[in-house]
């Protein structure tokens, strides 16, 4: 779990943030604490905040070196030559975040552990499709308890399995941008993860209530709703993660026209509480600039 940030300038020192800086990251990271240099272990993952800024870093080098830190334990990152300061740390939190795991009184318990262990359990994390369907689920999660800190847990179990569908017809190979309707692809895709994630609540022994709320936001998640506040923020945390963590692999793999639909129909799931979290996200230039044009 990433639990320590060290942010150090140009000479190697430890870099002091603003107060209102490191208030600012304190109230998105509460539980990752600001350490000394001498605090960095072999074991960490730092980061040069030029390359991270000029888009020189491998994401998916940068991805897979976070996961095997966090595999392994707890861990500190290491910001490096940040004499920009706040932005930058709140930039590669944002990226990181799935390696914080923050929690509220729904999932700060003995069951939530044993769904974490469940759904982890699905994928096949060898696979680098699932690997990113697995990582865009627990980012998804971190999302939804910073826009909301007391998300409910069938809103934090919908975060979690909102996808499932894909580890069934995408885990090999991506076939969304094959569709003549894409807002009836994705409907069907919803469907798909609703039905798979009420046959895992059950079998572990969720109760219905709960199974029948958290199958009923992964139904509608691809559809933004203002009526219901849940399903919101669950369109609303699904589009911060595609821009934070997966819009730069999405590109890669997709290329530009259609990265260029994913970013309008995302936009679309995005209210005036999520839109303001994109100040503190950092996109590659090829996507930015399919961002900007697309009115972002």
């Amino acid at each position: 779990m990433l639990d320590q940030l060290i942010v150090t300038g140009s000479d190697g020192s430890g870099l002091p943030l603003a107060p209102d800086v490191m208030r600012a990251l304190a109230g998105q990271f509460p539980s990752v604490h600001l350490a000394p240099p001498h605090a960095w272990s072999d074991d960490g993952v730092a980061i040069g905040a030029a390359a991270w800024c000029s888009d020189a870093i491998d994401g998916w080098a940068l991805d897979c070196a976070v996961d095997d830190a966090d595999e392994r334990g707890d861990f500190v990152l290491r910001v490096l030559d940040a004499d920009r300061g706040g932005a930058v740390c709140l930039e590669i939190l944002n990226r990181c975040q799935r390696t914080i795991r923050r929690r509220n009184h729904f999932s700060q318990n003995a069951r939530f552990d044993s769904l974490l262990s469940a759904h982890r359990g699905m994928h096949d994390l060898a696979k680098p499709l699932v690997r990113a369907d697995f990582n865009h689920a627990r980012d998804t999660w971190q999302w939804v308890l910073r826009l909301d800190r007391e998300a409910s847990l069938p809103l934090q179990l919908a975060a979690l399995f909102h996808d499932v569908e894909r580890l069934a017809t995408e885990a090999d190979r991506r076939v969304e941008h094959l569709s003549a309707n894409y807002q009836r692809f994705k409907d069907r895709h919803a469907a798909g993860s609703a039905s798979i994630t009420g046959s895992i609540l059950t079998r572990i022994g969720i109760d219905a209530q709960t199974c029948k709320r958290t199958v009923d936001l992964i139904a509608a998640h691809e559809r933004y709703s203002e009526e219901d506040v849940e399903l919101r923020l669950l369109n609303e945390a699904d589009a911060l993660s595609f821009f934070s963590l997966n819009s730069g692999g999405f590109y890669d793999y997709f290329g530009p026209d259609h990265t260029r639909k994913k970013i309008r129909y995302t936009l679309g799931r995005l209210g005036d509480r999520g839109r303001a979290h994109l100040a503190g996200v950092r996109m590659r230039h090829e996507v930015r600039e399919l961002f900007e044009e697309c009115g972002g």
